[in-house]
């Protein structure tokens, strides 16, 4: 117990005797020189004896140039003890340089790097190459207006900003990082004097936030479409037919739509199987495809065997023009069909165009087509029906009794 006692004593003692040993030491010759002086002075022996007159001019020098070297010693010390704080802060500040993921610019107003880190390699530049570069002459031309933008801002006042952008790695490659600026400022005037920079690369987070945007993107496109065609599914029909309502109430134009069901449909399905109807229902998504082929408008799967398209901006004779010619891209495609009385897969088509205004609600033009669709069916499908609005149904068109150039005609 004693004896580790005894070490732990030695042990605090030895950074008072390296601070201050110096100074021991020093005062320990003066008072070695000092008892020796007077030990011959009380002896007459030496120069230093009594009373010769000619030997006390030495003695003073002697002593004042013991005072003086024990000044000097004073403040050597002093200014070692100040200095090892300093020492201290200086490798500490090395050690986190060199081991942060963050690398640490500092710049004057006007852009000039006076200092990177060593964690500026990990962005591809090595620290004293950054001091050679322009202050925005790394950042991507497309990020290069918002950082000024961000730097004109800390000039006029600001004190801190975050910036995300592209920068140039020595390789000639961009990467992403985040940057976060901070104004440093004069202590005693208060006036800014630079800009710290604390940069961060970014580039796996912005990888990952790409991939998570593109798998969202497509689950939002998986739950607008109809898996088994590639159409647009009933949810997104829905969507799409109050956006247009509501358009063409502001614009006061004609909203058409068309509901289109294959005949015999079921029996198609006994006959062939369901894998050749699912090849069917593909093959009609085709056939309308290739007529409707402007921007605004929409094919939709509306259920089942049964289809619609949303025509903006048209009127009822483009409906009907629409409609009938999808009739005929599909009869064209000669699908054999032994249950439908023309030998192959047709369709029937009911259409409705409405000017819609407030007061009314998009689910009666769905139920105005429904019943020319209806109509079509009952008098003997592979036509075409339409309804003007009211309760009598307008034309009733058979597809084979169409002129061609009729047939032909689009939107």
């Amino acid at each position: 117990m004693r004896g580790s006692a005894a070490s732990v004593t030695s042990r605090r003692r030895v950074p008072w005797l390296r601070k201050h040993g110096g100074a021991v030491c020093l005062a320990a010759c003066f008072l070695f020189v000092a008892a020796a002086v007077g030990w011959l002075i009380q002896r007459g022996l030496g120069t230093f004896a009594q009373p010769a007159q000619p030997f006390t001019l030495p003695q003073v020098f002697l002593g004042a140039g013991l005072l003086l070297l024990a000044c000097i010693a004073v403040k050597l010390q002093r200014e070692r003890d100040a200095l090892l704080p300093l020492k201290k802060i200086a490798a500490l500040h090395a050690l986190l340089s060199k081991y942060s993921r963050d690398a640490i610019i500092l710049a004057d107003l006007s852009g000039h790097r006076q200092y990177g880190s060593a964690s500026a390699e990990d962005l591809g530049w090595k620290p004293e190459e950054l001091l050679t570069e322009g202050s925005l002459e790394m950042v991507h031309s497309e990020d290069r207006q918002c950082a000024q933008a961000i730097i004109r801002e800390l000039k006029s006042g600001g004190t801190d900003a975050m910036l995300e952008c592209r920068i140039r790695k020595n390789d000639g490659e961009y990467t992403w990082v985040e940057a976060s600026l901070h104004v440093v400022r004069d202590p005693e005037t208060g006036s800014a004097t630079g800009v710290l920079g604390i940069i961060r690369d970014v580039s796996q987070r912005k990888l990952a936030e790409q991939r998570l945007r593109e798998a969202y993107n497509a689950v939002e496109a998986l739950s607008v479409t109809d898996e088994l065609t590639g159409l647009a599914n009933r949810r997104r029909f829905d969507e799409y037919l109050g956006t247009e309502w509501l358009r063409s109430i502001r614009d006061r134009q004609p909203l058409s739509l068309l509901m289109l069901d294959v005949d015999k449909f079921k029996a198609y399905n006994d006959t062939y199987g369901h894998q050749r109807g699912d090849s069917c229902l593909k093959q009609v998504a085709e056939a309308c495809l290739d007529v409707v082929s402007r921007p605004g408008d929409l094919v939709a799967r509306f259920g089942g065997e049964e289809f619609v398209v949303v025509l903006p901006n048209t009127e009822s004779d483009g409906a009907l023009h629409v409609a009938t010619n999808i009739c005929e891209a599909l009869r064209s495609r000669k699908l054999p069909h032994s249950g439908n009385r023309p030998g192959v897969v047709t369709i029937s088509a009911g259409y409705a165009t409405l000017i819609p205004h407030f007061g009314k609600h998009a689910p009666e033009l769905i139920e105005m087509a429904d019943q020319a669709l209806y109509k079509a069916k009952s008098k003997g499908r592979n036509r075409v029906c339409g309804s003007n609005g009211t309760e009598d149904l307008g034309k009733e068109t058979p597809v084979s009794a169409l002129p061609k150039a009729a047939r032909n005609k689009t939107v």
